[in-house]
């Protein structure tokens, strides 16, 4: 498995993982955001450039097609649980 699936897979758990854990941060007024979520969401983004940046390097300047299409998937999947997290309830 090269090293750029490796981490996309370790991005795409850590989004997956926020579904079921949570610490919910208290901003006053009865507002809650969840801080454990944004904080393992961000490691996702982390993990999602160093995969971005091993399959430039491993193919010679250009990701391949698939990992492309996968890596939008996940970007997509963060986005909207990093909004999910920091959204007030």
């Amino acid at each position: 498995m090269p090293t750029s699936a490796l981490h996309l897979l370790i991005a795409l758990a850590l989004a997956g993982l926020t579904r079921l854990v949570a610490y919910p941060l208290d901003l006053g007024g009865g507002r809650q955001v969840d801080a454990l979520d944004a904080f393992l969401l961000m490691f996702a983004l982390v993990n999602l450039r160093l995969g971005w940046s091993a399959a430039n390097a491993e193919n010679g300047g250009r990701a391949p097609a698939w990992f492309v299409a996968v890596a939008l998937v996940a970007a997509a999947v963060i986005t909207f649980a990093m909004l999910a997290a920091l959204t007030p309830a």
